[in-house]
Order: C-alpha cells, then sequence, then structure tokens
C-alpha cells in the first residue's frame, strides 16, 4: 500500500511538471493589457495571476504588454502582438516577444506565419515576425542554439548578433551585428518593464563589453522584411550626423558585403605635430666635456654624444 501510494504521488508530481511547462502564469499586464479570444465568444481580458488559456488567441491591445512566467522561462510579450500558447511553444503570428531561458538544456519551439523554429539554450532573446511571414531573432545574454525546423539548418547566435530564418524553408539569413547598448535603451521588451538589478546590471555588462570589444559603433538599423528573401538595413541618423572617428565604421548589408556611411579622409598632417602645436624636433642629447685651453685663453665645451645605456641585463651579464 505504501508503494502504491509513492508511485502515485510521483505520477502525480511529474504530471504537474509537465503540465507546468506550457502554463503561462501572467505575472503583469501594462496598458490596456490583452484578451483572449474563443472562436465566435465574446473576447474577453486577461486578468493578474491568472493563467493564460492554450490554443486560444490572445491579443496584447496596442500601447500594452504582458509578461508571464513559465517552467524555467520568462516571456514578455509586445504591444499587438497575436499568440496561441502550444503544448511545447508559442505560435506567434504577428509582433513581438522576449524570451529569457534559465536553463542550459531548455528547448523551446516558435511557431510564425512561414517559419518554424526551435531554441536550445540558456539567456535572453528577443523574437520577431517579419511582413514576409519569417522570424528575426537577435541574442541579447548568453548563447542561443537555433534550428530551423523546415530546412533543419543549425545556427548559433551570441550576444548583438542578429538572425532571419526565411520563410519557406530557405533557412537563415545573413547574420547581423546590432549595437545592444542603443537597442538595449529603445526596446519596450527590455527597458519598458520592471527589471530586477541582476538582470539590469547583466544588460549594462553585455553592452559595455560589446563596445569594448568591437572598438566602433554600428551605424545601422535593422528595419522589416519585406520580401521572401531579404530584409532592410537602415543607416542610423545619428551617426551620419556625427564626426566619422574610424574608417572601419561600416553598415552591414544583407548581401554580406560593407559599404561606408561617409567618406573618409586620411588627415594630411602629422599627428604628432597636430599634438604639439608646432613641428616636431629631433633631441640631441649632449653633455660637456672637460674644458680644453683653445688659442691659450678661451674655454668652450666640446660635444659629444652619451652612448645608450645598457639594459640592466646586460649588465648583469658583465
Amino acid at each position: 500500500m505504501r508503494r502504491l501510494l509513492i508511485l502515485l504521488s510521483a505520477s502525480i508530481m511529474f504530471c504537474s511538471t509537465l503540465l507546468g511547462q506550457s502554463s503561462h502564469l501572467l505575472l503583469l499586464s501594462q496598458g490596456d493589457g490583452a484578451v483572449v479570444k474563443d472562436g465566435d465568444a465574446t473576447p474577453q481580458k486577461l486578468t493578474k495571476a491568472s493563467f493564460l488559456p492554450k490554443d486560444q488567441s490572445i491579443s496584447v491591445r496596442p500601447r500594452s504588454g504582458l509578461e508571464t512566467l513559465c517552467s524555467g522561462y520568462n516571456f514578455r510579450f509586445g504591444a499587438d502582438t497575436r499568440f496561441l500558447i502550444l503544448e511545447e511553444g508559442v505560435e506567434l503570428s504577428e509582433g513581438s516577444m522576449m524570451m529569457r531561458s534559465r536553463k542550459i538544456n531548455n528547448s523551446f519551439k516558435i511557431a510564425g506565419p512561414e517559419a518554424e523554429v526551435r531554441l536550445n539554450g540558456a539567456g535572453c532573446f528577443l523574437v520577431e515576425v517579419e511582413t514576409n511571414g519569417g522570424i528575426k531573432i537577435v541574442t541579447i545574454l548568453g548563447r542561443l542554439d537555433a534550428v530551423d525546423l523546415k530546412s533543419n539548418e543549425a545556427f548559433e547566435v551570441l550576444p548583438g548578433e542578429l538572425i532571419f530564418i526565411m520563410p519557406g524553408g530557405r533557412g537563415f539569413g545573413e547574420k547581423v551585428n546590432i549595437n545592444l547598448n542603443s537597442l538595449v535603451d529603445s526596446s519596450y521588451l527590455l527597458s519598458g518593464f520592471p527589471n530586477n538589478a541582476s538582470f539590469s546590471s547583466s544588460l549594462k555588462s553585455v553592452a559595455l563589453a560589446q563596445s569594448e570589444s568591437i572598438g566602433v559603433t554600428y551605424g545601422a538599423e535593422v528595419g522589416d522584411a519585406k520580401s521572401a528573401d531579404s530584409f532592410e538595413v537602415i543607416p542610423s541618423e545619428s551617426v551620419s550626423e556625427r564626426e566619422e572617428t574610424s574608417p572601419d565604421l561600416l553598415v552591414p548589408e544583407a548581401n554580406g558585403s560593407n559599404s561606408p556611411i561617409k567618406n573618409y579622409f586620411i588627415p594630411s598632417s602629422d599627428p604628432l605635430a597636430e599634438l604639439l602645436g608646432r613641428s616636431p624636433k629631433r633631441l640631441v642629447v649632449s653633455t660637456p666635456a672637460t674644458p680644453e685651453v683653445v688659442s691659450g685663453s678661451d674655454l668652450s665645451p666640446v660635444k659629444k654624444d652619451i652612448e645608450p645605456r645598457p639594459f640592466p641585463s646586460r649588465l648583469l651579464r658583465k
């Protein structure tokens, strides 16, 4: 009897775990929140501290957002987003979402209108549906292993990297590097919700690490994908207005090539002269030698160059 009770308890806990993996608890609703619609029924507004219904269309209202908690995950859904909660993932019909995976062995499926992708790994990722039905993914924290479920092509995405999953099983598009500092400041999904101190510190650290490692600021923003095999790269106005400081400030394009934002001219003046404000002069080091009598009474010092001092290691060898 005791063994039967233990087995029954273990079975209940196992089923509860499986249920929790696909159950989204609504933690935060901003603005007008979201409504759920089942068939021809009247849309019902979602309430805080409730579980999101499965296999029913959920629509986030304009200028609004949702934050949910799932087993091993945190999700945020942006304004004008439509999605369905599936048994093993999310069907994202329109809009954007943020996913924070807390376990390295997590695996999550996202289905778009014309593309399906499985995201494996731990970290923070932004996902957006494009006009052509494809999916755009940006890694913010951690490392993402993305698998296109239609072409079975796999791709690794590190922080600051953006990839497109092309519609119709065409695989992945060109990888694009973006400015994390600008993205974190401008993204509603990252900065428009309350963040705990640990998450905020992680966002600042990864943005600072990227800026220090690349040494330049990417002067481009990635636009929408309107056709099946392309996407837009939009030059930033702030970059075009400020003075160029590096010839490597290039805009990545869809075909993999780089084009300069603005012509760069190598200055004709000597950098050392520009620093000193005058022409540089070479200093000849000399010391007065022992005075000698020249023409009977005139004492004039004789200059001789000082031999360079040997390295300490040479002195030790003598």
